[in-house]
């Protein structure tokens, strides 16, 4: 099918919008993050309540997705996305100018309703406007590689705002964005997705059972990475998610109108997508997490520099990105794409893990695994976002986005969650274990210096072998962690050759090479 100038011009900007709105959804999951310090101590909050400077966002984002993609199918995806974007511009304009904790959280809070609103609809308008083999491969290879370096932009941007000018600038660099999409959006998806018929309530109780179940996951994760995993609200949170999740899908099973068709998430091409695309989201903020801390806190990175330390991930990925729907897909198919990024990227993270030593005082030693991690994440990203929404008409694909979204939500919370805890855990224990020693070796290093016992100097040499135990022990934990991490990555890779084997047993077309690749070519 040939594709004239008006026509060609109308996907530009289309993929232009979708891209942008990506990027700023994704963006605010980690550009908060290095500003917190600057934040805390201009607006005089705890540390304990740090966090919800981040949780607030992830919480109200996960939570509404569902919702989301309901009003989008309602209003259709042009006007839901312009609302979406715009709203989003207005409360961060709010939030850059919050003189307390309580406006800064609510600012979060409101970013992440109208995320829930940008999300799947962004997703959903690349699905309906690209059917056409190649330039929907074109168009997906530009999304993914935007969608799966956001997160780590938002450490480069949020380090390089907070530096050069203030962490409300975290805030504010958001309006500029909004507004060149609105500007686009205005012409560019006229006529895109139009509403339909219906009212936002309807399975109403899909939509409450569903949304409920994310909003517990997410913050039952979130307190698990505080309180720990055994405490009654960790698992109340986690129980009552499960038990909601159950409900919600007994619900869309016998709803005579339901809000997700559970064809969406039975079919081995979505269901392996989701999965692949809560990996991502896992792998990002988990590996995130411990090499911002070990850039920062032990080599001694500004944020600035801190952000630039992840480009090699990201330009990894983007090329990735662009090679897997072009090429691997529809030579080798999809599964094997899934399986291979997942392997991959536990080749990289596991490398990383021997790489993060005690002795080393720069990131160089980390560039090449980091750039093997970023192509792992950039093989499965692309095609995982086009074949989680391909096949599904106008009617479902904001929920089929929803989905998709959701995923990466729920991925991300885990890791952090999860991750945190292993570090933690890790740590403690190579401490317990280490702590006769350490007591020989201080008092070695006190009489070999002819220190007196209660001394100034006995208790400086003290401080200084304490100091560099825990320092021994922190980046151990951090080795154990990214260990976990390649391990998580390739039971992912094995779960999807499970689900391709299991609908090939069942006779389903899921697991056909043509079929796969027409998921995302």
């Amino acid at each position: 099918m040939s594709i004239t100038a008006p026509q060609r011009t109308s996907s530009r900007s289309l993929v232009l919008c979708a891209c942008l709105a990506q990027v700023v959804v994704v963006l605010d999951t980690t550009i908060i993050a290095v500003a917190l310090p600057d934040a805390q101590a201009e607006l005089g909050f705890g540390d304990a309540d740090r966090q919800w400077a981040i949780t607030a966002y992830t919480l109200a984002f996960g939570s509404l997705l569902l919702v989301g993609g309901r009003i989008s199918q309602v209003l259709g995806a042009r006007r839901a996305f312009m609302l979406g974007v715009a709203g989003f511009g207005a409360v961060s304009l709010a939030g850059g100018f919050a003189t307390s904790f309580g406006l800064l959280v609510a600012a979060r809070v409101a970013q992440g309703v109208f995320a829930a609103l940008m999300a799947p609809t962004n997703l959903s308008l690349m699905n309906t406007a690209f059917p056409g083999k190649d330039e929907r491969a074109k168009a997906f290879a530009i999304f993914g590689a935007v969608a799966g370096a956001g997160a780590a932009l938002g450490l480069v941007l949020g380090g390089a705002l907070t530096q050069a000018g203030s962490w409300r600038w975290c805030f504010f660099v958001n309006v500029p964005l909004a507004l060149v999409t609105v500007l686009l959006a205005t012409r560019g998806l006229r006529g895109t997705s139009p509403a339909r018929r219906g009212v936002v309530l309807e399975d109403a109780a899909g939509l409450l059972l569903g949304s409920s179940a994310v909003f517990c996951v997410v913050l039952g994760f979130s307190r698990a990475e505080t309180l720990g995993w055994g405490h009654p609200l960790t698992v109340g949170l986690l129980s009552a998610g499960v038990l909601l999740g159950a409900g919600f899908l007994a619900r869309e099973r016998v709803a005579p109108a339901p809000l997700v068709p559970l064809s969406i998430v039975t079919d081995a091409r979505r269901a392996s997508s989701y999965l692949t695309i809560g990996l991502v989201g896992l792998a990002q903020m988990g590996s995130s997490l411990y090499l911002t801390f070990y850039l920062q806190r032990d080599l001694g990175y500004t944020p600035l520099r801190t952000g630039v330390a992840f480009l090699p991930m990201v330009g990894g990925l983007v090329v990735a990105a662009v090679v897997s729907t072009r090429v691997l897909v529809p030579r080798v198919g999809l599964a094997a794409t899934f399986v291979t990024g997942a392997a991959v990227q536990a080749a990289g993270f596991a490398w990383i893990a021997t790489r993060v030593d005690v002795t080393t005082t720069d990131a160089g030693p980390l560039v090449a695994p980091m750039v093997v991690a970023g192509i792992g994440l950039g093989l499965v990203m692309a095609p995982a976002m086009s074949s989680a929404t391909h096949g599904i008409g106008p009617a479902h694909s904001s929920i089929a986005s929803a989905f998709a979204n959701t995923s990466q939500q729920l991925g991300a919370s885990l890791g952090v969650a999860f991750l945190s805890t292993v570090a933690a855990d890790a740590m403690t224990r190579t401490l317990t274990s280490g702590a006769d020693e350490l007591r020989a070796s201080i008092a070695s290093a006190v009489a070999a210096a002819g220190a007196e016992p209660g001394s100034a100097q006995a208790a400086a040499i003290r401080d200084q072998l304490v100091a560099q135990a825990a320092r021994s022990a922190e980046i151990s934990a951090y080795s154990t962690g990214l260990t976990v991490l390649a391990l998580i990555c390739a039971g992912v890779a094995l779960a999807v050759v499970a689900v391709f084997a299991a609908d090939r047993r069942h006779g389903g077309r899921g697991s056909r090479t043509d079929d796969l690749v027409e998921a995302t070519a």
